[in-house]
């Protein structure tokens, strides 16, 4: 079994609108931010987790908070290929004071259309490598549990279907724990 679990909700503002240089000092805020601790928000992905023998978090701030929030009983093992798909930063082109939203919104374009320092190209072979790997942990018997970030989640999940791995939930709300399982075996 896998268990993917996004991060908590960033303690970190989430609107307004913002300059170019009010939005990269606010992307750098968001990936050191730690989370709210709302343990009824948690409850599930806390029970979840329990039954994990192998535990990874994404090596940002926010994932490694949730990570202490949830308590598990095994050793948590840190990666940065477990980082969340990496928002170029914007233009110097872009002028101007737009919605945080929109700021987000087109630098997600952006690097679904090849832009930033790890576009989405780049993002997705990281995807197939994660994947692999959980796939190794969890036909090994184990029960693998990842604290990380909604988009890279998304990436991961997809890539897990060409091993067999299959889910209902598609949503990565702030602390939802997505489990997947195995529908067939591989070699």
């Amino acid at each position: 079994m896998i268990i993917l679990i996004r991060h908590g909700k960033p303690v970190c503002k989430r609107g307004g609108w913002m300059t170019r240089e009010q939005l990269i000092n606010w992307l750098k805020a968001y990936d050191e931010a730690i989370v709210y601790d709302e343990p009824l928000s948690y409850a599930e992905a806390k029970e979840k987790i329990k039954c994990a023998s192998v535990v990874l978090v994404s090596s940002l701030a926010r994932a490694r908070h949730s990570a202490s929030l949830l308590q598990p009983s095994h050793l948590i093992k840190e990666h940065g290929w477990l980082v969340e798909a990496p928002l170029p930063k914007p233009p110097k082109w872009m002028k101007g004071i737009y919605p945080l939203w929109m700021w987000l919104a087109f630098l997600r374009l952006l690097w679904f259309c090849g832009y930033g320092e790890e576009p989405y190209a780049k993002t997705k072979q990281r995807a197939i490598k994660a994947a692999k790997q959980l796939n190794d942990y969890a036909q090994k018997g184990s029960v693998v549990a990842v604290i990380g970030h909604g988009w890279f989640h998304m990436l991961v999940s997809q890539q897990l279907k060409q091993y067999g791995w299959q889910t209902k939930k598609k949503k990565w709300a702030y602390w939802e724990a997505v489990t997947l399982s195995l529908t067939r075996r591989t070699p």
